[in-house]
């Protein structure tokens, strides 16, 4: 798993040309793992999608840093999405692969998330989510995560 996130990276930015839609941004992101202390987590983002009408696809990867909480693990996540268009907001699932990093360990998963995002500038838009990691060999066996994210396109 350690090695399909930079691959994963590397397909991302090597497919960025052709791609209708590039973004970054940054969130501020609640842990709560099914057992075990909550944390806070500052996390940046960058994606790509392809628009065709109301629909849309990407791909996207992030990566954050503990903010405040009681566990030490920093995050970071591949995913691919899917959108609709409805009335003024872009509704979404995702899912991926999750990693995080504690001081003398990895433990991976995959995670699957919905959410909405709403366009309030012509490059720049907010995204709500809650994402669910599923590990595999952790503190805990899942992991909900709630996202209030500004994006910005290019």
């Amino acid at each position: 798993m350690k090695t399909l996130i930079p691959a994963l990276l590397a397909a991302a930015i090597g497919t960025a040309a052709q791609a209708q839609d590039f973004y970054l941004g940054g969130s501020a992101d609640y842990h709560f793992p099914h057992s075990g202390d909550a944390q806070t987590v500052g996390s940046l983002i960058a994606g790509l999608g392809i628009v065709a009408d109301r629909f849309a696809v990407g791909a996207e990867i992030e990566a954050g840093l503990k903010i405040a909480g009681d566990n030490e693990y920093d995050t970071s996540r591949a995913r691919g999405w899917a959108s609709y268009d409805w009335y003024g907001y872009s509704f979404r699932v995702a899912g991926g692969v999750t990693e995080y990093y504690f001081d003398d360990s990895t433990s991976g998963g995959y995670n699957l998330g919905v959410g909405a995002e709403r366009d309030f500038s012509p490059n720049m838009r907010l995204r709500g989510e809650i994402i669910r990691d599923f590990m595999d060999n952790s503190f805990t066996a899942a992991v909900t995560t709630s996202r209030i994210a500004v994006l910005y396109s290019f």
